[in-house]
């Protein structure tokens, strides 16, 4: 749930996790009896906002990432040098991930019943701007650079040049 607050005409926007409405219905009650009480107002949507930033803790928008779920093949030569370049202690270009808002980014290996060996990846956009970001990252030096040696490694989808994006049908919260 989302509580819109105006105050000189901006919009605040509050997310409300369900576990807290109760107190927003007490403000809801205290505020339709016109009550005078401001602090117990101002205390109980000081503790709502509080409770619904999380991590973010000083905005008061709080918006679902953008996931994005991709496949592709990998040629099963390059599989151990693939291993190798996205290992934990590669820096690799984790740094432009997180400049460009792209967390949880993970990439998994299976080989399916076709033979092929594919590469399944996952990330989150936490960006305002998924475009500006995505072609900055694009144009990056270091991130061509590591394209340049990942990519003769993989072989796109028909139809592709690159990775395939995937639809997401699940999402549990």
């Amino acid at each position: 749930m989302s509580v819109y607050l105006t105050k000189n005409e901006t919009v605040f926007c509050m997310s409300i996790p369900e576990n807290r409405l109760n107190m927003l219905r007490l403000v809801k009650h205290i505020a339709m009896k016109k009550t005078r009480s401001a602090l117990l107002i101002l205390t109980v949507l000081t503790m709502l906002t509080a409770a619904s930033c999380g991590e973010r803790g000083n905005e008061l928008i709080e918006r679902d990432p953008i996931r994005v779920g991709m496949v592709i093949k990998i040629k099963p030569e390059f599989i151990d040098e693939y291993k190798r370049l996205h290992a934990d202690d590669n820096p690799g270009v984790r740094d432009l991930l997180v400049q460009a808002n792209m967390r949880n980014f993970s990439i998994f290996l299976h080989q399916l019943d076709d033979g092929n060996w594919y590469e399944f990846g996952y990330y989150e956009y936490t960006g305002d701007d998924f475009e500006a970001d995505m072609e900055k990252l694009a144009k990056h030096p270091g991130n061509i650079e590591w394209l340049e040696i990942c990519d003769p490694m993989q072989i796109p989808l028909e139809g592709y040049e690159g990775w395939a994006e995937m639809e997401q049908v699940y999402y549990n919260k």
